[in-house]
């Protein structure tokens, strides 16, 4: 009986350290699941940071994109403006040359008819003097008139 009751007292100590043994285990395995849980629930809500300014920063881009392409047609047209304008630009100079080249033309005519003019008045004016001289009239010239 002391035999068994010696046998029996050993299996229950190897029972009780597997047991303790056991809890030991179980009460790690618990704190390191406890520990995964906060780093997986920390590791959560970074990711939910983390998809929030990714999902504000994609639609920041793709607002960006449509600005870009608004204000590439805006330029575009600008460019399309501007090409006219320097075509205006460039006519209107070439006109006001051409202008400019038929007042010179219309100053130089004028300047050979006062000239013109001026010889007449001068030719008229000694065929009137020499007509009066030859008439003994008096003439505008003349003192005492």
């Amino acid at each position: 009986l002391f035999q068994q009751l010696s046998l029996y007292m050993d299996k229950f100590e190897e029972f009780q350290t597997t047991m303790a043994k056991s809890n030991e285990l179980f009460t790690t395995f618990r704190q390191e699941m406890e520990k995964m849980t906060k780093k997986i629930k920390k590791l959560e809500k970074e990711t939910i940071v983390w998809r929030t300014k990714w999902e504000n920063n994609n639609k920041a881009l793709l607002q960006m994109a449509e600005e870009k392409t608004v204000r590439d047609k805006e330029y575009k047209g600008f460019q399309i403006k501007l090409e006219r304008l320097e075509k205006l630009c460039r006519a209107l100079q070439t006109e006001r040359n051409e202008l400019n080249e038929k007042v010179e033309v219309l100053k130089e005519q004028v300047s050979l008819r006062e000239a013109d003019v001026d010889l007449a008045v001068q030719v008229l004016q000694s065929c009137t003097l020499n007509s009066h001289e030859e008439l003994g009239t008096p003439t505008d010239t003349e003192p005492g008139i």
